[in-house]
């Protein structure tokens, strides 16, 4: 059996054991959620808590197949997707190993049918859904999707920001995303266009009383939390920075009839992970999708990146920044034709010219 004289007990030294991996407050939240769910599933289905269905599974009373078979089908029943009921299914079958059940995942995986994920239709945002937000939104708001849109952040790694963490000196602006406030817990550079540089500026000396030759003197602030500064930056509320945003967005994108348009799923097409969805985009067409996926924080392609020289990595960026620049984008977009049809054509009369020498030779 187990070691643990209550339920809490077991509940709070898993969710410790998840914390200690993850050193994420919203995986916990989800994992909390979870053991909450899978109780009221157990109590209204058996009458008895997870303490119980395991003493009932080791004396051969229960099948645990079964059991997390009708646990799928409770969820499905209750509106649950389906990559929530696998996460839950995992999350689950980790507290019922940590309360000392012994269970065979080959079993659960060949026995327990779940739906099939689907991905439905997302619509893209382009450049004129953009601006159009960036018209009605505050100066925060606007500044954080221009940084958004520039960096393609995570929202959670976006509002963690520091001032400190902007180098303003080099070009482009780099930002250093610190590991510990990353999905991956990999620490990374990304960069900013001119534009979102101009607004960021702007933005930390009317709302943070920030001065480029004093930058010292509040470097230690959070860039889209609070503009009174918290007596103890533990107090910083991450998820409360988040929901401010993520408000200030929706509000825009339900009152805004051009931009309140909606996904086959029924969520809103505007939101903070579109933009990360629109940075990927724009910089793999412009530059290739390993430099992008590597900026955005997927591991897998992080030590391609990382063996990039500084120098290359900001290049490589540079050739980006005028796709990913919204304010006058007709206008860029205009000169980057223009140019690369005036190439194109001193590239065709120089072949003749060579071909001209050849011959003459």
């Amino acid at each position: 059996m187990n070691n643990f004289s209550t339920i809490e007990h077991a509940e709070k030294s898993y969710l410790d054991s998840i914390y200690l991996i993850s050193h994420s407050k919203s995986s916990l939240k989800v994992y909390k959620s979870t053991i909450k769910i899978f109780r009221i599933f157990l109590k209204e289905k058996f009458g008895f808590d997870e303490f119980e269905l395991v003493s009932e599974i080791e004396r051969g009373a229960l099948d645990i197949c079964k059991v997390f078979q009708d646990f799928a089908i409770y969820l499905d029943k209750n509106g649950v997707g389906a990559s929530s009921i696998r996460v839950k299914i995992t999350g689950i079958k980790g507290y019922l190993r940590h309360i000392g059940l012994k269970i065979n995942s080959d079993d659960l995986k060949q026995t327990v049918k779940v739906p099939r994920l689907t991905k439905s239709r997302e619509i893209p945002l382009t450049k004129e859904i953009i601006l159009k937000i960036l018209r009605n939104a505050n100066p925060k708001l606007q500044t954080a999707i221009l940084v958004a849109i520039s960096t393609g952040l995570r929202i959670a790694e976006l509002v963690q920001i520091k001032i400190s963490d902007v180098d303003f000196a080099t070009t482009p602006t780099t930002i250093y995303i610190r590991s510990n406030t990353t999905k991956t817990k990999q620490s990374r550079e990304v960069f900013l266009t001119a534009e979102a540089t101009n607004a960021l500026k702007d933005y930390l000396e009317r709302f943070h009383s920030w001065d480029e030759n004093k930058p010292h003197l509040v470097s230690d602030r959070y860039i889209f939390g609070p503009v009174i500064k918290p007596k103890n930056t533990k107090d910083y509320s991450v998820e409360s920075a988040k929901m401010t945003l993520q408000e200030a967005l929706k509000n825009i994108a339900k009152r805004v009839p051009d931009l309140s348009m909606k996904n086959e799923n029924g969520m809103l097409a505007v939101h903070f992970h579109a933009f990360r969805k629109y940075f990927r985009t724009v910089v793999g067409n412009a530059v290739g999708r390993d430099f992008a996926e590597a900026l955005i924080g997927h591991r897998f392609y992080m030590d391609t990146y990382y063996k990039l020289s500084d120098e290359k990595k900001r290049e490589m960026y540079l050739q980006a920044e005028p796709y990913l620049t919204i304010s006058d984008f007709k206008e860029v977009e205009n000169n980057l034709k223009e140019l690369s049809s005036r190439y194109s054509q001193l590239e065709s009369e120089f072949k003749e010219l060579k071909q001209y020498l050849k011959t003459m030779q």
